[in-house]
């Protein structure tokens, strides 16, 4: 596969803007977990769609839920995590859960304290507008395509089967949260990678693709490309 035709792939395979920031509201409470134990939840609000909403699921003596305002600044990073800047979603999710963590008394790497131990029945409480400092990006070029997409989890699959079904008895077959790629012969099928469908840039390459030393080249990029595009629900 040709240079242009992965970057071509890739294009098609980049999400929207909301897909992207869901992304990122995703990676932030993946985070606040393995960093501090903390269990939120991140989103925005329909009454509110320029500030994000994130509430602990825990018990605590100040409020529930804290609204931050959202700026060009952060619209910019978003923008950065649509067109995949490696390693962005993690470094920028990490710095605002250590911001916003620190409203509730996570100040480092601990474990979460009997008095912030999570509830199934969080109370209710109206949202606090937090402070929380966001990345400047000004000076960061944004290419012009990251502000428009035409993503669409259906089209972008049929995307990805189109290619790999290019390869010579390659084939795809779709499971309720996967997707794997194989190869059938006439005594076998190879099992040569899976790619889940319900978590974002996960996918396992199996030993029979590793083998295939010149076509790996092609195949995996193309797996890789369809993988960072996936927005869990």
């Amino acid at each position: 596969m040709k240079k242009k035709q992965l970057a071509k792939l890739k294009k098609q395979f980049r999400p929207s803007f909301n897909n992207a920031r869901a992304l990122l509201f995703r990676e932030m409470e993946k985070q606040a977990m393995a960093m501090y134990e903390l269990p939120v939840t991140v989103g925005i609000k329909l009454e509110t769609p320029n500030e994000m909403s994130i509430e602990f699921l825990g018990e605590t003596t100040r409020d529930q839920i804290i609204s931050v305002p959202l700026d060009e600044h952060f619209n910019l990073v978003v923008k950065r995590i649509q067109s995949s800047e490696t390693g962005l979603l993690e470094r920028f999710s990490r710095k605002l859960v250590n911001e916003f963590a620190n409203y509730w008394g996570f100040t480092d790497e601990s474990a979460v304290t009997s008095e912030n131990a999570p509830t199934s029945a969080p109370k209710e409480s109206p949202a606090t507008e937090v402070e929380v400092e966001i990345e400047a990006a000004q000076d960061i070029e944004v290419p012009a395509a990251a502000t428009e997409s035409s993503f669409d989890e259906d089209s972008a699959f049929a995307t990805f089967k189109e290619a790999i079904t290019a390869f010579p008895k390659f084939e795809v077959i779709e499971h309720s949260d996967s997707v794997q790629v194989v190869e059938k012969t006439a005594k076998e099928e190879r099992l040569l990678a899976t790619i889940s469908t319900s978590e974002n840039n996960v996918f396992t390459i199996e030993p029979a693709l590793e083998r295939k030393y010149k076509l790996k080249l092609e195949v995996i990029p193309v797996i890789e490309a369809f993988a960072q595009s996936i927005t869990p629900a």
